[in-house]
């Protein structure tokens, strides 16, 4: 026999189960009360993120990836800055969708000796990875945009 009942004004996160056990020692039936508590957190309101938050995120996360010498910028005076948009970050646009996906467009200079390809798959299983886990955010796309290639001032000292 197990039955539930749930308070009113708690009903969302508790709720009491009456079960049916035998005791071990005297084989008699009796009923033993349990409060299972749901981890149910209350929506007590909106988490908004900004996309120059995540922009920042995205930064920190691409110039920290091997083989990546820096970011590049779009022109300060093009047609980007006459339409209204502007990057939020050097080299790194977001699109934020209904606070839950984003989507980034990066530009970035990479290191000379490095496997382009697989430096930009890097960046983007990277991004993918850190910031569902930090933020909760899907990631819809991270696109890589090679903008050149520089040979790193670590190998270049002679």
């Amino acid at each position: 026999m197990q039955e539930e009942k749930s308070s009113s004004y708690k009903e969302e996160k508790e709720k009491t189960v009456i079960k049916e056990e035998k005791n071990k020692n005297t084989g008699k039936s009796q009923l033993k009360k349990d409060i299972v508590i749901k981890d149910n957190t209350e929506d007590l309101g909106e988490i908004k993120i900004a996309p120059e938050v995540l922009a920042n995120i995205v930064s920190r996360i691409v110039i920290n990836t091997k083989g990546v010498v820096g970011l590049v910028s779009g022109s300060k005076s093009g047609i980007g800055t006459l339409l209204g948009v502007k990057e939020t970050e050097e080299g790194i646009k977001v699109d934020l969708i209904n606070n839950k996906t984003m989507s980034t467009y990066i530009s970035v200079v990479i290191e000379y000796g490095s496997t382009i390809i697989e430096v930009a798959k890097n960046i983007q299983s990277l991004l993918k990875k850190e910031i569902e886990k930090n933020t909760g955010i899907a990631v819809q796309s991270v696109d890589v945009n090679v903008m050149g290639i520089q040979i790193s001032k670590k190998n270049n000292k002679n």
